[in-house]
């Protein structure tokens, strides 16, 4: 029978778990004056403006605005036309009402903003999926880790194959299965049988529930830049990128269920030491990260992170998703892997990854709230057995 724990995690540098919503100029309305973002209901805001006689004159505002003959915002227009109603009538034609940090409004607009996951009622919450994919990496890293024969091969095959995209594309595809290989000669080795759907059935051994706010907190979230700090370079580069994110200090409950019987076919042999392979998973990134983002504000970033468990949701960067980092002792030969890998992807070849030297991607992902700068992502996970 699996075991299963309650467990809280604390929210350590702001989270932003997408939901898939993103809203754009035109489906919300920033008072930056207040640092409030109201999320249109689009219905009960055109209901409003009939109200007030305003719907024609708002209809013709938008079509300006997408032909591109007015910069002007919502919140610019309705000065400009019905001056701004009070905060009841923003309220009452919005469906979310949203916070911003001041020092995300150098203009007045956000652009783009990425809606973080929220339950019916708004509240954000962390799916358990996102807990269990991390989970589910540390533990074949750690298997990859402990078998040097595996390392050893799969990084020659991947140094050969990284001048040539064809050979490489073939090549990771050929290390996706050798890991599930990897992963059934372990079992094996353990139970000196021949293990039938052991992947499915070491992956299926974990099961992570949603985290959610006590029923009795009221934690909202903020909306927040995005920023990127360039390795080796001391410089950071401000993008027009905002995301909803659960703030710092909040704190979230989930449960956690594990058959240890599957896991310590893999050599694991308790909860214990599984949310211990998780740290040392993060672990090393973080000692990556540290080698060379060198600016004070960037190691204190990671410094941030030295009790974490593990880093979640978007913008926390390539590394830490990547299995190929376990395969390495050696930086360099490391960094001309990944920029060769991330090279193939269409979404990163903009990116100009063959630029990287030290680190690849060569970026760190920051955010600033309450004027201080943190990475994202940042939880810890605390066990608590003697929860009811």
């Amino acid at each position: 029978m699996p075991i299963t724990i309650p467990f809280t995690l604390e929210v350590k540098t702001p989270v932003s778990i997408g939901s898939g919503q993103k809203v754009t100029v035109l489906d919300y309305i920033l008072d930056s004056s207040n640092q409030d973002v109201y999320i249109l209901n689009q219905k009960k805001w055109f209901q409003y403006l009939d109200s007030i006689d305003k719907l024609s004159d708002y209809e013709a505002y938008i079509k300006r605005y997408t032909l591109k003959q007015t910069k002007e915002t919502i919140y610019e227009w309705m000065e400009r036309s019905i001056g701004i109603p009070d905060e009841t009538v923003l309220s009452s034609v919005s469906k979310r009402q949203l916070r911003c940090v001041k020092s995300s409004i150098s203009k007045k607009t956000l652009n783009n903003v990425h809606l973080c996951m929220t339950n019916l009622n708004g509240m954000p919450y962390i799916p358990g999926s996102s807990l269990k994919g991390v989970i589910i990496s540390a533990v074949i890293a750690y298997i990859v880790e402990n078998n040097q024969v595996f390392r050893r091969e799969w990084k020659k095959k991947l140094i050969d194959a990284s001048n040539n995209d064809r050979e490489l594309r073939k090549c990771t595809r050929d290390y996706g299965k050798a890991l599930d290989t990897l992963i059934l000669s372990c079992i094996k080795k353990s139970t000196g049988e021949e293990p039938r759907d052991g992947v499915k059935k070491l992956f299926h051994s974990i099961s992570v529930s949603d985290a959610m706010l006590p029923s009795n907190d009221t934690t909202t979230t903020y909306i927040l830049p995005r920023y990127d700090s360039v390795a080796g370079k001391y410089e950071r580069n401000s993008l027009s990128v905002y995301r909803e994110c659960i703030t710092p200090d909040t704190k979230l409950e989930g449960m956690l269920s594990v058959n240890v019987r599957e896991l310590r076919k893999v050599g694991i042999h308790s909860i214990h030491e599984l949310i211990n392979i998780v740290e040392t998973h993060t672990e090393r990134l973080l000692r990556r990260w540290k080698q060379v983002f060198r600016g004070d504000a960037e190691q204190s970033c990671i410094y941030d992170l030295e009790n974490v468990t593990c880093l979640l949701g978007s913008s926390i960067g390539f590394l830490h998703k990547t299995l190929l980092l376990p395969l390495f002792d050696n930086t360099k030969e490391e960094v001309n892997v990944v920029k060769s890998v991330l090279s193939l992807q269409r979404d990163f070849k903009k990116h100009k990854h063959w630029q990287d030297r030290i680190i690849s991607p060569r970026t760190l992902k920051l955010t600033r709230y309450k004027e201080k700068d943190y990475i994202f992502g940042g939880v810890k996970l605390h066990l608590e057995e003697n929860r009811n």
